[in-house]
């Protein structure tokens, strides 16, 4: 594509008022649900309403700001505080402050962002733009977990703490997230803070984990999708009998990562039954079909590639037609990491940035954090001029912010148009 043929795009193109027509089409009911959140703060003492406050921090993180100071610096303009007014149908003399931002969200119901999550991914399914991508009608959820920030110091009563050596210890927070993988396109469908109740840490020996975490996440996914079928994905750590029967149980199908070190009874029965006897006649795949594990059955597969071993456990059938396919799908799991946490911590929104010192503050910034990544994917895969412009991610946070705090947007309402994900990647 020419520079010319860029310039005429670029003409007839507003990124602001096409995600504003991408929030209006695909979650109408986004803003609303803002609007409804339980606000305890003083009514008399409000000047700004929970969507403003809600919709300026999104909007904020969707033009890649990912401090609070900036957020307030950069957001100090007449043009902004009239485009955030057009967005949220009010009429603003100014934008909250972030101190303003922070002290509703140390309060904030985290119940109620929750639902929000479930909302968006609810909607986004129930739209069919991802059905082709699913593998026969089934969605797979990856499941891992991630470190937030980590002090030398007690942050709060639900740090986890890591105890070494050399006696020194570590406080930190982590969140164990479930994500739907629609090709290259990661959602979010549920959060799982691990934390630990006891007020003294140092002393509590049986500290919350990622497997505590997933019984608690695995229950609500339930809860909230009691008819959508999964294929859970997850590393090694989930490869027990416990997990396993969480998913049998939800009637899920599952792919874990095998690893040499663990569970080694499983390793080491794979490794002699390979030896003498192979289920699949294809080069370089390996398949051992209903293996038995403290009752429960599943089959083992593997690929050699490039002198690298991937070995998964699996309760899905396999044969030589499918058997790549199996392969790919417990490859998936890296997307978490890389179009996941890897981009949320190191390109647009940096959820490793200590936004509050509040813990309540801290998960509801995680939560908008995902609101934000989500609404961004729908732009940045889907949207055609985006496409035929080819801009990289950090040009769209530029060219959003620049509208945002520079242009007079003219929201139009145009929900005539289809969001394509025709290039993503199985």
């Amino acid at each position: 594509m020419n520079r010319k043929f860029k310039r005429e795009i670029k003409k007839d193109i507003s990124l602001v008022n096409d995600l504003y027509n991408i929030i209006k089409k695909y979650l109408p009911r986004l803003f609303n649900l803002f609007d409804n959140l339980t606000d305890v703060r003083h009514q008399s003492y409000v000047t700004y309403d929970m969507k403003v406050i809600c919709v300026t921090r999104l909007f904020a993180l969707l033009c890649g700001i990912t401090t609070m100071n900036s957020l307030t610096d950069t957001f100090n303009s007449e043009q902004t505080i009239d485009n955030i007014s057009k967005l949220c149908k009010s009429n603003l003399s100014d934008i909250p402050h972030y101190d303003t931002i922070n002290d509703v969200f140390e309060n904030i119901n985290i119940d109620e962002l929750r639902y929000i999550q479930k909302y968006i991914a609810y909607t986004i399914i129930r739209s069919k733009m991802f059905d082709k991508l699913r593998y026969n009608g089934k969605i797979q959820v990856v499941v891992d977990g991630t470190s937030l920030v980590t002090f030398n110091y007690k942050h709060c009563n639900h740090c986890l703490v890591d105890t070494h050596s050399d006696g020194s210890i570590t406080y930190k927070h982590y969140v164990l997230e479930a994500k739907i993988i629609f090709g290259s396109f990661v959602l979010s469908i549920d959060s799982e803070f691990i934390e630990n109740p006891n007020h003294d840490v140092v002393k509590y020996k049986k500290q919350d984990c990622e497997t505590k975490a997933f019984k608690r996440l695995a229950s609500r996914l339930k809860k909230n999708f009691p008819k959508l079928k999964f294929i859970i994905t997850a590393d090694g750590l989930y490869t027990s009998s416990p997990i396993i029967k969480i998913c049998t149980d939800n009637n899920w199908d599952y792919i874990f990562r095998l690893k040499s070190e663990f569970p080694k009874t499983i390793t080491q029965d794979f490794e002699g039954i390979i030896k003498c006897h192979n289920e699949t006649n294809l080069k370089n795949f390996f398949l051992v079909k209903n293996y038995s594990y403290h009752k429960h059955t599943f089959n083992i597969v593997r690929l050699i590639e490039d002198n690298k071993y991937f070995t998964y456990i699996t309760n899905l059938n396999i044969n030589d037609q499918n058997i790549s396919d199996i392969i790919s799908l417990g490859r998936n799991r890296w997307k978490i990491e890389n179009n996941g946490f890897n981009l949320q911590k190191n390109n647009t929104f940096d959820i490793t940035h200590m936004c509050s010192y509040n813990y309540n503050a801290m998960k509801a910034h995680y939560f908008f954090i995902q609101f934000a990544h989500t609404i961004r994917q729908l732009l940045e895969l889907g949207h055609i001029p985006i496409q035929k412009l080819d801009y990289k991610i950090k040009e769209i946070s530029l060219h959003l912010l620049f509208e945002l705090i520079s242009l007079n947007i003219n929201l139009t309402e145009n929900l005539s148009f289809q969001l394509r994900f025709d290039t993503l990647i199985i």
